[in-house]
């Protein structure tokens, strides 16, 4: 059943959305962790407690929204804590261009697959034509990874591809689920809160106390409401109206500007097959998402 128009912008307007609000996530995250004092925990505390906090009234009110502790534990860890996690780590260890195409850009992969796995789903030849793009930019980055790279740069694009796989993971939980997109928030952001805030406290060689205020309340406002409650509601909203597929696929936009802002923000020269990873991820991400259109 075709969606009504008036419904179909709106989902797509909320995907963009959530383009803009992930492409700064890499941008201001990559930022903050190598130019401050902040750590990888401190940012990850920042983020689930801000969001966390503001969101606790809503989960004390809805309570699991009908969902069993596990499923509401599978939707706090893809889509929080899991999530953030591996894309923090992947940030502290890789250029953002690599942020852009191995989180961002293979979404769309990873909701197929899992798609494919759990549902048997078939693809039509431009979206699997597409998807093979997505999946040449990734060599492209890969290739980019074992010429003259550090060791610790490999980990951190394992880490990236864990991220996308939590975050393919969510929105097929959240579509399956059928929860409202603040519901969901307010499950996601308070659980990953109440599983990290003991480990925060245990773990040793945080800065929080040695940054820059500035730097705080600038990190703690992007990550907690920007990334943490706003594009968690968007994506899930998006996902709700379109479905986790079409979504997904526009989060392959997200390499191109990522890169361009590196290279204007960070002062991240790509290299020549970084350059070709971005163009050839986005290329798959607008061949795959014309075959999701609706025909006429």
């Amino acid at each position: 059943m075709a969606l009504p128009s008036r419904d179909r912008a709106r989902g797509m307007l909320c995907a963009m959305a959530a383009v803009l609000l992930f492409s700064g996530f890499t941008l201001v995250s990559r930022m903050g962790l190598t130019t401050t004092a902040l750590t990888l925990p401190d940012l990850a505390i920042l983020r689930f407690a801000v969001a966390g906090l503001l969101l606790l009234p809503l989960l004390m009110r809805y309570r699991l929204s009908g969902l069993g502790l596990r499923q509401a534990a599978l939707l706090a860890f893809s889509g929080g804590l899991g999530f953030a996690l591996f894309a923090y780590l992947g940030f502290r260890l890789a250029p953002a261009s690599h942020g852009g195409v191995l989180l961002h850009g293979t979404i769309p992969l990873f909701t197929f697959l899992l798609l494919r796995a759990a549902m048997g789903l078939r693809a039509g030849r431009q979206r699997l034509a597409g998807l093979a793009l997505i999946v040449a930019g990734i060599v492209a980055i890969s290739w980019d990874s074992f010429t003259g790279a550090e060791p610790r740069q490999y980990l951190g694009d394992v880490a990236l591809l864990l991220a996308a796989l939590c975050w393919a993971a969510y929105g097929l939980l959240a579509q399956r689920f059928c929860i409202p997109p603040l519901r969901a928030a307010a499950i996601v952001a308070p659980g990953s809160l109440a599983c990290f805030l003991p480990l925060y406290l245990m773990l040793p060689g945080t800065q929080m106390a040695q940054a820059a205020w500035p730097d705080i309340v600038f990190q703690a406002l992007f990550q907690g409401v920007l990334v943490g409650v706003v594009a968690l509601l968007v994506y899930t909203r998006a996902v709700a109206v379109l479905g986790a597929q079409t979504t997904a696929l526009f989060t392959a936009a997200v390499p191109c500007m990522t890169t361009l802002g590196a290279l204007a923000l960070l002062g991240e020269m790509p290299s020549a097959a970084a350059w070709a990873g971005v163009a050839v991820v986005t290329a798959g991400m607008a061949v795959a998402l014309n075959a999701a259109r609706p025909q006429s």
